[in-house]
């Protein structure tokens, strides 16, 4: 049987935005990636489930990429933020360690024709740094529990392409995303939640100074470079199978100029309020990063580029009655 020259493609969190995001720019890569699509989503909140539904989908998965010349597994799951409790973010890791052993044990040597995008958090692991611009040399210093069990399944992944030196292994490092369809229930996506606020006129907590300075990384933008690196890899570090890469706009900003984009988009005031909060000394002053590794040619979407399209969005749910408003805290 010849075997199809693409790459078969198994997006894990696909629901999320990262995931949604890779969904939507697989349009512009066909030639080179073809969607594993009869994959079915995990159930997370049931562990003894969730292990046999992983054991299941990676078998299927093994017989399918039979027919085909090479795979990738792109993990983009996870629902952990900064503030969610620890046991929360300890069972992720737990997750992602059982599908790597269980990965390891049904591919074995075939583990060879395979690469593997974790997405991991470049905040997360990097929330204690003191020297700017953060590069993929910078030593990993985290503040958080979040940040440390991204670590900790980072460390998992590169055992295993310790252990297997033709399976190729990208670790992206990413710093803040966003982008429509980012869920507004977790206590996350700071653009998302400010033009919520500003839509509805509700007020926002903001548990950092308005000067705290961060990188915001377009979904979609993030998601085609993932896809241009996978793609680059075996031409651009033919002998390096284990690469980590920061996937950020290298475009930092602070909250203030956050708030003053929204003025000019909308005309309105958002409504701020600064309570203390625990989760503030988990929340870096400043983080901006510069990639080293893995350089694309590729121009991120402008800040006030992505602010549009984002209130555009929001507005739609608003109009259809389904802009959720925010729970009381």
């Amino acid at each position: 049987m010849r075997k199809d020259c693409r790459n078969l493609l198994w997006v894990i969190g696909k629901g999320g935005l990262l995931g949604s995001s890779l969904l939507s720019r697989l349009n512009f890569h066909q030639s080179e990636f073809n969607l594993w699509s009869l994959c079915r989503p995990f159930t997370w909140n049931e562990p003894d489930i969730l292990k046999k539904q992983i054991r299941e989908q990676i078998q299927f998965f093994q017989i399918k990429a039979l027919n085909f010349e090479s795979w990738v597994i792109i993990w983009a799951a996870g629902a952990g933020v900064i503030g969610s409790s620890d046991s929360a973010l300890e069972m992720e890791t737990q997750y992602f360690r059982f599908f790597i052993n269980e990965l390891q044990k049904s591919f074995s040597e075939k583990l060879n024709r395979g690469r593997f995008f974790l997405a991991s958090s470049a905040g997360g692991v990097w929330g204690g740094a003191q020297t700017f611009p953060i590069t993929e040399e910078t030593p990993t210093c985290p503040i958080s529990e979040y940040g440390k069990q991204k670590l900790k399944q980072e460390e998992t992944l590169i055992k295993l392409a310790l252990a297997y030196p033709q399976f190729q292994v990208l670790i992206g490092r990413i710093s803040n995303l966003y982008g429509p369809g980012q869920k507004l229930s977790k206590p996350q996506g700071l653009l998302s939640q400010l033009c919520r606020s500003v839509l509805l006129r509700s007020p926002l907590n903001i548990f950092v100074p308005l000067d705290t300075v961060r990188d915001y990384i377009f979904a979609e933008d993030c998601a085609e470079l993932i896809l241009r690196a996978l793609k680059n890899i075996p031409l651009a570090l033919p002998d390096k199978n284990l690469i980590l890469k920061i996937f950020a706009s290298e475009d930092p900003v602070s909250i203030s100029t956050l708030l003053h984009q929204l003025r000019r988009l909308t005309h309105r005031d958002p409504i701020i309020t600064q309570p203390n909060h625990s989760l503030t000394v988990q929340q870096p002053k400043e983080l901006f990063f510069k990639s080293q590794v893995l350089l694309d040619s590729y121009t991120c979407k402008p800040l006030i580029e992505g602010l549009k399209q984002l209130l555009d969005y929001q507005e739609s749910l608003l109009q259809a009655g389904d802009l959720p408003y925010p729970e009381a805290i």
